[in-house]
């Protein structure tokens, strides 16, 4: 019964070719900017301290480094104070 199955899942394979994976570019709705104040998914709050892609890099609250998180998982906060700090750049 084993080789019956194989043998199936081995034709339809051959027929139904996948697709080759194509490479996302950088993404354009990255809304994270040097200096806002954002909310990390486990509820504390940081400053984003530079972008990269759809990466933003964030300095949460109680952290000596900073976490590379996708810029849909993190919420900005309001009302956002734009004080200018400067991270290196």
């Amino acid at each position: 019964m084993d080789g019956v199955i194989s043998a199936f899942m081995l034709v339809t394979a051959a027929i139904f070719p996948r697709e080759e994976a194509v490479a996302r570019g950088p993404v354009s709705e990255n809304w994270c900017t040097p200096g806002y104040k954002v909310m990390v998914p486990d509820g504390r709050e940081g400053r984003v301290t530079s972008i990269d892609g759809d990466i933003c890099r964030v300095l949460a609250d109680g952290e000596a480094y900073v976490t590379l998180i996708p810029y849909y998982i993190v919420e900005p906060v309001y009302p956002q104070i734009f004080a200018r700090h400067d991270f290196g750049r």
